[in-house]
């Protein structure tokens, strides 16, 4: 098959190429078992004479890591992905040969690895910690491929040994603030814990040793007590009929290190010992609780019920601190199978074929899992489906991409090169002349996605173009833009717009001139406009779009007139308050200062903002529409919503709202989400005078410290 001599002939990978044949065989099926033993042939050829720092061939890493999601029970194109996950980055084999050779599923899973150990590269400090997690699961689409990276990560740490002390600081602590937060994230708590109680013990070996040593200490001291509190609890549950599972559990050093961090003294850790129950359904947990109360004094203020109310990333179960024999504190954690499942092993353990497994269960937790991970309304029709099949938009809302300094920032999905540039700063928009994405030049309109690096070649006088406006999506970059094209002259203003407008026509095959008169004064009638010289100005200042004026030119010249609703007069407005029958809808929020249009209808009169989603379907039906006239007013108040993400700290709210009291705004309503352990959204609904008032409010929530972004609703 591949030119190389059999691997299973090498008595050093052999014994572990058979333990994963064996492994794999248990719950995979016979051509999947043969596809795995295909998939160690091929790397074995792709890694020949390669050999790690240990001196061991290269190939024991990745058959280790195929090992660990073997362990996790992971379909077969998981396992194989992690075999071959080295092989385009190190080796240089095309992935259209691994396309070739085990389908586009495992390349998909190869190719979304190889890009998350390239961005491993970009992240510069551990600053950037708290958006690595998000930008990894936008980077990847499929689930899987952070599960592979996490196996990989997991294997060099176990022979971490083999690298300088300096470098085995650098990856350990990259692991703690990066690898081991992403695995708790995903609900793979077995391999966070493990991730980083390797790490610790590699930065400290002297604290490590010291807890090590005082946990044996305690151990001798109560092992006779950890019998008989047993014994006491299986009599308990006994007479009460109830079936159960019982097992000691020690916490893990490093999270031992992390409360006596805080609490200062290893004896005041309360949960140093601790039982697992594990019962057959919720209704026993609760049983279980009342029979664990009765049986010991319950530690006031140590109860939390997880089941009642999930933890972010789907963990449920019921914690409780007691007072055992002699005074003794031990936690008792009380979970059914399937959350203690779900618990060890989060989105892997779709993975899982264990038939005493409430398969339901774990379905349904997984599924709310990854609704806040992705935010996605899409869901699988089974269990197995979703893990074998799950590839979404992970981006979401956002995207992360990096600033040549190794900054990451965080965008809105669909931002372009000027959104970036003005997020950055606003001086950097205006001088923006030109950019490079990922080292190579490319057009200020280009759609960004997550993990690509951006620099902006800025101009010597600032540059700002009307035609950012057809592309950019962010509040921040719209209103500046705006902002710096109302100083241009009417004369250069209307050159602009002309040159625009000429440029849209162009792009849909036909030119200014083909227009008769009679036809010029209709779609200036259509849209609201004097003349054709009003019509450029508005261009050239940013009023209207040079895309949405086109397309009214076109429709015209290709005899689409007819099917055209008619204008109404404009329409003036300045309060709300004034008009019974006006309507200022929520699916865009539109203030004073909008570019907007007025649809009429039997019912009343709507306005919607130009840029509104709706209004395409709205201006193809029956009835007239007009252009919108903002008159000042000063007692115009206009309702705005802002959806607002920020980092997930104590007070943030509160200096929120004040923020936007300071700037003269009464907030109508407030609500929020989290997004996970480290992000809330908050959906914010304030009354504003306009659209400048409303533009202030957004500067100031976004040169917030712990706000990541800022949108308008309908936006």
């Amino acid at each position: 098959m591949f030119d190389t001599l059999n691997f299973f002939k090498k008595p050093q990978t052999s014994k572990l190429g058979d333990k994963l044949d064996q492994l794999s065989k248990l719950y995979l099926n016979s051509p999947s078992s043969e596809k795995i033993k295909k998939a160690i042939e091929f790397a074995d050829s792709a890694h020949q004479g390669q050999y790690r720092k240990s001196g061991e061939p290269f190939l024991m890493h990745p058959i280790n890591v195929g090992l660990i999601l073997a362990s996790l029970k992971m379909d077969a194109d998981t396992i194989i992905a992690g075999l071959l996950h080295d092989v385009v980055e190190d080796c240089e084999i095309p992935i259209s040969k691994v396309k070739k050779e085990f389908g586009k599923n495992v390349s998909v899973l190869v190719n979304g690895v190889t890009k998350l150990l390239q961005l491993d590269e970009k992240i510069k400090g551990d600053s950037q910690a708290e958006n690595f997690q998000k930008m990894a699961l936008a980077t990847a689409e499929d689930v899987r491929v952070v599960i592979i990276k996490l196996a990989d990560r997991l294997h060099n740490l176990k022979t971490i040994e083999h690298l300088p002390r300096e470098k085995q600081i650098k990856k350990s602590r990259e692991t703690l603030d990066l690898y081991a937060p992403l695995a708790h994230q995903i609900g793979m708590h077995k391999m966070a814990v493990e991730l980083e109680d390797i790490s610790f013990k590699t930065i400290h070996p002297i604290r490590h040793q010291m807890i090590e040593d005082a946990l044996k200490k305690n151990d001798l001291s109560r092992d006779h007590l950890i019998s008989r509190v047993k014994k006491a609890v299986r009599k308990k549950f006994s007479d009460a009929r109830i079936e159960v599972k019982i097992t000691g559990r020690e916490k893990r050093i490093f999270s031992i290190y992390q409360k006596m961090k805080k609490k200062k003294s290893f004896s005041d850790i309360y949960d140093v010992f601790a039982f697992r129950i594990i019962v057959e359904n919720a209704e026993n947990c609760y049983k279980s609780l009342g029979i664990i109360h009765n049986l010991f004094t319950p530690i006031t203020g140590r109860f939390k019920d997880y089941i009642a109310v999930p933890k972010n990333n789907g963990y449920q179960a019921i914690h409780t601190s007691v007072m055992t024999f002699d005074g003794v504190p031990m936690e008792v954690q009380i979970q059914t199978d399937a959350m203690e499942t779900f618990a060890s092993y989060g989105i892997a353990s779709h993975g899982l074929y264990k038939t005493n497994v409430s398969d339901d269960l774990i379905q349904a937790k997984s599924r709310q899992l990854v609704q806040r991970l992705i935010e996605t309304k899409d869901r699988s029709s089974s269990s197995l489906e979703f893990l074998e099949n799950i590839k979404s938009d992970l981006s979401g809302k956002d995207v992360y991409v990096f600033s040549p300094n190794g900054k990451i920032f965080t965008l809105k999905s669909g931002s372009t090169p000027i959104d970036y540039a003005y997020t950055v700063h606003s001086s950097l928009g205006n001088y923006c002349l030109a950019c490079e994405i990922d080292k190579k030049l490319a057009p200020l309109s280009t759609i960004l996605k997550s993990g690509q690096t951006i620099e902006i070649i800025k101009s010597k006088k600032k540059n700002v173009n009307p035609d950012w406006l057809n592309f950019v999506v962010s509040s921040k970059a719209i209103s500046e833009i705006k902002k710096q094209l109302k100083q241009i002259k009417i004369s250069d203003a209307r050159a602009l717009g002309k040159d625009l407008l000429e440029e849209s026509l162009q792009d849909s095959g036909i030119e200014l001139k083909e227009y008769p008169n009679e036809q010029l004064k209709e779609i200036f009638q259509i849209l609201g406009a004097r003349s054709l010289n009003q019509l450029l100005v508005d261009i050239g200042s940013g009023k209207r779009t040079s895309n949405f004026v086109s397309q009214s030119f076109s429709e015209a010249l290709r005899g689409k007139k007819k099917k055209m609703t008619q204008l109404a007069p404009e329409i003036k407005i300045g309060s709300p308050k004034k008009y019974g029958a006006l309507k200022f809808p929520e699916c865009c929020y539109p203030v004073s200062g909008d570019p907007s249009l007025a649809i009429h209808t039997e019912t009343g009169i709507t306005i919607h903002r130009n840029e509104c989603n709706n209004l395409h379907g709205l201006l193809n039906k029956s009835g007239r529409y007009s252009n919108v006239v903002w008159e000042k007013s000063k007692s115009s108040e206009f309702l705005s919503a802002l959806n607002i993400t920020m980092k997930n700290e104590p007070g943030v709210l509160a200096d929120i709202t004040k923020l936007i009291s300071e700037n003269n705004t009464n907030i109508e309503s407030v609500s929020s989400r989290h997004l996970d352990e480290n992000f809330v959204e908050i959906n914010l609904r304030a009354l504003v005078y306009d659209l400048n008032h409303l533009s202030l409010i957004i500067e100031s929530l976004d040169n917030h410290k712990m706000v990541t972004s800022v949108s308008r609703h309908g936006q």
